[in-house]
């Protein structure tokens, strides 16, 4: 694993933690010391290994109690970031002395409320609620002061002062958007589709916006969202008359990724090539091909076990007045869907070099 570490410029922890499909890192760096660890003919010592993995398991403490993971959707219904989020969950559960339970629960408060006395009569204390996608304003009714509660994420309406564990997104929009502009891009333009734009109550646009205030009028671009309804009608007409180089998306299937490999059809159809005619920056990749941030969904998981356990052993239950809030940073990945690459500017593990200079040289 040092060989592997020194042959790339990382740590032998970031090495052990890649060949295990485990920890924060960016998907290109785990690929690359994946390849490297086979170029150089790498072979896992059975003995060894099984003593590190009772080593890393010993750190585990007699149990405590269950936690509920409240999700919305099955989990063979579960996607990417409701995988991630149970994965890390489950591993610092287990690490803490806890046991994770995943409870359905769907918008009806009839069953919220039933499943609030499921929770009570088994003595299930702590409570993670996963984001909640579904509804254009999500409720969850539980009878709050029996449990001590984090969100993940900040899709709730009610109740809006749980503690909370979310990502960076007013900071990770501007400092995307001043890179951009340092590497060369002259037109940036939004195409966050309104569902998304919501759900983070509009911080896409209020940084965008801002953002753009600072350009001359005559070379201001209005985000999608603003020109017109979300179809394919509206996406040629705005494209058509601002003529942006690079779209900063979220993950929406109309321009952006589709399965493993391709890109929207609303590209397709206009005879774009990405990055050649024109470039994306995605706020939420999912594939290892694309150029943007990746949610560290894993650690949002293990951030909310921690929140969780700290309010326990407190014995802080209810709603409060003034909820923790925890921020845990995307990871930033050079990709294959910028023309301007951003490589330089992005370490090994997925951070950002030198933002601050990178926004005062921009601004």
């Amino acid at each position: 694993m040092l060989q592997i570490a020194r042959k790339i410029g990382v740590s032998t922890a970031t090495v052990s933690m890649a060949l295990r499909d485990k920890g924060r890192m960016s998907e290109q760096t785990r690929l690359k010391i994946k390849a490297t660890a086979k170029a150089l003919d790498y072979q896992a010592h059975p003995v060894i290994s099984q003593a590190c993995s009772l080593a890393r398991r010993s750190g585990a403490r007699n149990y405590r109690e269950t936690l509920a993971l409240i999700t919305e959707f099955r989990m063979e219904e579960w996607g990417y970031y409701q995988r991630a989020l149970h994965e890390g969950a489950t591993e610092r559960a287990h690490t803490l002395g806890y046991k994770l339970e995943p409870f359905l629960v769907s918008g009806k408060r009839s069953e919220q409320r039933r499943l609030s006395g499921v929770l009570t009569a088994r003595g299930i204390r702590g409570v993670i609620v996963s984001p909640r996608l579904v509804e254009t304003h999500p409720r969850l009714s539980l009878h709050w002061e029996n449990f001590a509660a984090v969100e993940v994420g900040r899709t709730l309406w009610s109740p809006r002062n749980l503690h909370h564990v979310a990502t960076a997104d007013y900071h990770k929009i501007l400092e995307a958007l001043h890179l951009l502009k340092r590497v060369g891009y002259k037109r940036i333009g939004m195409a966050v589709e309104p569902a998304q734009n919501h759900h983070q109550r509009g911080i896409f646009t209020a940084v965008y916006l801002m953002h753009q205030s600072k350009a001359p009028a005559s070379k201001r671009i209005p985000p999608l969202l603003s020109f017109g309804p979300w179809k394919e009608a509206t996406f040629r007409r705005w494209l058509d008359r601002y003529q942006p180089d690079v779209l900063y998306i979220h993950h929406n299937t109309e321009i952006g990724p589709t399965g493993k490999a391709g890109h929207g059809p609303w590209l397709n159809n206009m005879k774009l090539r990405v990055p050649k005619d024109i470039s994306l920056f995605c706020a939420n990749v999912q594939r290892s091909d694309y150029s943007g941030l990746r949610r560290d969904y894993v650690g949002m998981g293990q951030s909310a076990v921690e929140m969780v356990s700290l309010l326990l052993g407190n014995n802080s239950l209810g709603l409060v007045g003034n909820p923790r809030s925890w921020q845990v940073d995307e990871i930033w990945q050079p990709g294959a869907t910028l023309r301007y690459p951003i490589n330089d500017f992005i370490s090994p593990d997925g951070f950002l070099i030198g933002h601050s200079e990178l926004i005062r040289s921009s601004s």
